[in-house]
């Protein structure tokens, strides 16, 4: 029963953060003039410290200080920038795919990297 609440609350907290990161892309590639795989590169740094805080204190509920999580949730998503700006770059800038959809791919990768290493090591008690 905590795996399933554990995945609704990380669903959720997902996406809010998808919502957040697609506003944020829309704005900047379309409103600001960014290029898409630059955008998506810029975003995924601003949303990181919303995700990162609402995973710790309400998807895996931590009390503890904030050292050891931190220092793998930065790893993981740095690690997690690298996948999404690989995928982003493919799609867009090699496939011409269009960035809505390409961003929607590298998502859905990212969101199963961040469950297994944010339920297996990152915020583990």
């Amino acid at each position: 029963m905590e795996l399933f609440l554990r995945m609704l609350r990380f669903t959720a907290v997902g996406l809010a953060t998808a919502a957040l990161y697609y506003a944020l892309l829309f704005v900047a590639v379309e409103l600001l003039g960014v290029s898409a795989v630059v955008a998506s590169a810029g975003v995924y740094v601003l949303v990181i410290a919303f995700n990162y805080a609402a995973h710790y204190r309400w998807t895996f509920a931590l009390s503890s200080p904030h050292t050891a999580a931190i220092k793998r949730f930065l790893f993981m998503t740095g690690c997690g920038f690298f996948i999404n700006l690989s995928i982003m770059y493919l799609c867009v800038s090699l496939l011409h795919w269009n960035y809505l959809f390409a961003q929607a791919v590298a998502m859905g990768v990212i969101i199963v990297w961040n469950f297994v290493l944010s339920s297996l090591w990152v915020f583990r008690t």
